[in-house]
């Protein structure tokens, strides 16, 4: 097949409006896009290829229309019509991370277990990584053999768009005040975020701990995890750390292999959020790796740090990556 009929719930989302934009220029023929949405977004116009559609509500959708849909929404809506939609034959890529833990569904991150897609006929359902598990080990099989790892600790700075829009505008919200003498107010967050750093609530160890091991196929790898909210609105900061059975070096690396995993290495320079957020609004798509080294008095641990756009990067890419793999390579 050559065409595809394909629906993204969730189109009003920040992941979900990513990915409509990439959509426009994927290497996929769509043949007809749907956009489905809740009742408090149904009627929404969003522009795709030229036209106008109108986002649908989600209780009238004929699920058997289409060959993927892509979920992009809450794990509650999820839960209630991702099955339904699968039972109905269409394909789902689920980003919720719903199914992320069903041993009867892949758990995939392309470039990394993209083989793994040939399982979509279980359930007809593909569950993708958890952005934090991404870009962890998209950088790390880019620097070593991921079936020798030993130890892995990341910690992760987590910004407000993590928390989708209610985040970013809270932060925005608290910003202004502040910044005009005004007491920051917060309703969404416990705490003030602006000029501060939270702990996280997000991040789920348990979740991002067994995943790597899914996609690893390393169900004994130690991981340890730290995980912080920061007052940044957009952005995917990682600090990584670990050992390998194999010995590892940090003189040569080959860009090949960088360019395989998405991954741009700053060798005399080092990223930030807001210089990958400008990359990646000028269509330059990668997680930026830098800062690799050896641990002090450590010699065979090494470390490094890793930015990424959480919503365009890590959300919609690479879920347009699966996209591609799976209908070029595995769908009739």
């Amino acid at each position: 097949m050559s065409s595809w009929n394909i629906a993204v719930v969730g189109a009003n989302g920040q992941v979900g409006s990513a990915l409509i934009e990439l959509l426009e220029h994927s290497s996929l023929t769509i043949d007809h896009l749907d956009l489905i949405g809740s009742d408090n977004s149904e009627g929404d116009i969003v522009r795709f290829a030229g036209k106008n559609l109108t986002i649908k509500n989600i209780d009238r959708v004929d699920w058997s229309s289409y060959h993927l849909v892509f979920f992009v929404v809450n794990q509650d809506i999820t839960n209630k019509y991702a099955r339904l939609a699968a039972e109905s034959g269409c394909i789902i890529l689920d980003a919720t991370g719903t199914f992320a833990l069903d041993d009867t569904i892949p758990l995939i991150l392309p470039k990394v277990n993209e083989s793994l897609l040939a399982e979509y006929r279980n359930e007809n359902i593909i569950s993708v990584a958890n952005p934090i598990v991404s870009q962890a080990l998209r950088c790390l099989a880019s620097l070593t053999d991921l079936e020798q790892l030993d130890r892995l600790h990341i910690t992760n700075l987590i910004s407000a768009s993590c928390y989708g829009k209610k985040g970013v505008n809270e932060l925005a919200g608290q910003s202004a005040r502040l910044l005009n003498g005004l007491p920051a107010e917060n309703s969404f967050f416990t705490k003030q975020l602006a000029f501060n750093v939270l702990t996280d609530s997000l991040v789920v160890d348990e979740v991002i701990v067994e995943q790597i091991r899914r996609i690893t196929g390393n169900y004994q790898l130690s991981i340890t995890l730290d995980s912080m909210l920061v007052p940044v609105f957009y952005g995917l900061t990682q600090s990584v750390s670990f050992t390998s059975v194999a010995p590892q070096s940090t003189e040569q690396y080959d860009e090949l292999v960088f360019e395989k995993y998405g991954i741009k290495l700053l060798a005399a320079d080092y990223p930030t959020p807001v210089t990958v957020i400008n990359n990646e609004q000028n269509k330059n798509q990668s997680i930026m790796l830098a800062n690799v080294h050896h641990s002090y008095g450590s010699q065979e641990q090494i470390q490094f740090m890793s930015v990424s756009d959480n919503i365009r990067y890590l959300g919609a890419k690479i879920l347009l990556e699966t996209a591609e793999s799976l209908l070029t390579n595995y769908v009739d």
